[in-house]
């Protein structure tokens, strides 16, 4: 009898915490962000990301963002690299998903030649880095130095 108490008890606990990180509010997203086109030249890091924001998600971004800010600006300030968040979920950037096959939210990389995608890497290690800060920034500079062709 004790042991149906105590697996309820466990029940109800795991249903209760589940239910509270679901339902608090920084899942959501007080305003997606829309994007913006890439350009016709040059190299794009990209963060996908929904309606639905978790705080893994944001600290994805925020991290990705640190990354390049800090490891390219001069890139960033002469056009090299371009710095876009998108939401994928928003029926005008759906393609991306299909574009660079985005099974959850992503940091990828894409090179642009005349408008058309010349290659891309989807940098898939972001979720098991996201614990470790500095190893994520390094994880994104180094994939990003590269792919710029600088590594």
């Amino acid at each position: 009898m004790q042991t149906h108490t105590a697996v309820r008890i466990g029940v109800i606990v795991a249903v209760l915490l589940a239910t509270c990180s679901f339902f608090s509010p920084r899942v959501f997203a007080e305003q997606p962000t829309t994007g913006s086109s890439p350009p016709k030249e040059g190299i794009v890091a990209f963060y996908f990301h929904g309606n639905v924001r978790c705080a893994t998600c944001r600290k994805i971004e925020a991290y990705t963002d640190e990354a390049i800010r800090t490891g390219f600006a001069e890139a960033l300030d002469n056009g090299t690299l371009t710095w876009i968040v998108i939401n994928v979920d928003q029926p005008v950037n759906e393609h991306f998903i299909e574009d660079f096959e985005l099974v959850t939210r992503s940091v990828v990389l894409v090179e642009y030649h005349d408008g058309e995608v010349v290659r891309w890497k989807n940098l898939d290690k972001v979720w098991q880095l996201v614990r470790s800060e500095d190893g994520f920034v390094e994880y994104i500079q180094g994939e990003t130095r590269e792919f710029l062709g600088e590594g």
